[in-house]
């Protein structure tokens, strides 16, 4: 089914929107620092696990769910956009280019 004019519209400043979070220095850092942040936490639970007196389970499990949730926060842009990207090519939308190859602003579905 066609996308009426109006809905395209949305589709492409949605798309414009998205492809700039990914390449804003901001954004970069922030992943930057989910990525130390992580190593530090590995880290910890390396020490952790090697204790004398044993592995503290409820740490190593925090740490866990930590790391977790900072993969997840950093790839929410990224999956928004694959989902986008699949979204559009179902609906025969062709794209012209990868999103994360896109300057901000940029038009990114025909």
């Amino acid at each position: 089914m066609p996308l009426s004019t109006e809905a395209q519209a949305e589709l492409n400043r949605r798309a414009d929107r998205m492809s700039s979070i990914l390449n804003t220095p901001g954004w970069i850092e922030i992943e930057a620092e989910a990525g130390r942040k992580i190593e530090r936490l590995k880290k910890v639970a390396a020490a952790l696990a090697l204790s004398p007196n044993g592995a503290d389970q409820r740490k190593l499990d925090t740490i866990r769910g930590t790391i977790a949730a900072l993969n997840w926060f950093v790839g929410v842009p990224k999956t928004a956009q694959a989902t986008l990207e699949k979204f559009l090519r179902e609906q025969g939308i062709e794209l012209e280019e990868d999103f994360t190859d896109e300057q901000p602003g940029e038009r990114v579905a025909q």
